[in-house]
């Protein structure tokens, strides 16, 4: 789990997390996202060598998105959960993060909430600068 503090309105984190171009210009630039309920997302690291999809699960714009993993590099990833929740603080978006479901707190836990971490950072910096450190 992250807290991230974005110093942008909830409806342009939401737009960042929901659409192609949001995603690729903080998490990756490889990504394709089909943004409705039950729609899939694939998101492509390391040349492709690295493949992460999700089904989107859940939308509440501009307040939360729930997406369910498959990856076929990351076979720990496989049915876990990924929910941002986002509130409205004066003039910041309070991003609430959680990344759920792994069998084991192990090494590859621990590279994935460390990995997560930068990815956030990445977005608070695109949000408020305009431009993100995307794979």
């Amino acid at each position: 789990m992250h807290l991230v503090k974005i110093a942008a309105p909830p409806e342009r984190v939401y737009e960042a997390l929901t659409t192609p171009e949001g995603i690729r210009g903080w998490w990756t630039r490889d990504a394709d996202l089909d943004a409705a309920v039950g729609g899939a997302g694939t998101f492509r690291f390391h040349g492709g060598s690295d493949v992460t999809t999700i089904t989107v699960k859940e939308l509440e714009p501009p307040l939360h998105v729930h997406w369910k993993t498959r990856s076929s590099f990351r076979p720990e990833w496989d049915g876990t959960t990924i929910t941002f929740d986002l509130r409205a603080e004066q003039e910041y978006t309070v991003l609430s993060f959680a990344h759920r479901g792994f069998e084991t707190a192990d090494e590859r836990y621990a590279v994935t909430t460390t990995g997560w971490g930068v990815y956030l950072a990445s977005l608070r910096q695109y949000l408020e600068t305009g431009t993100g450190s995307p794979a």
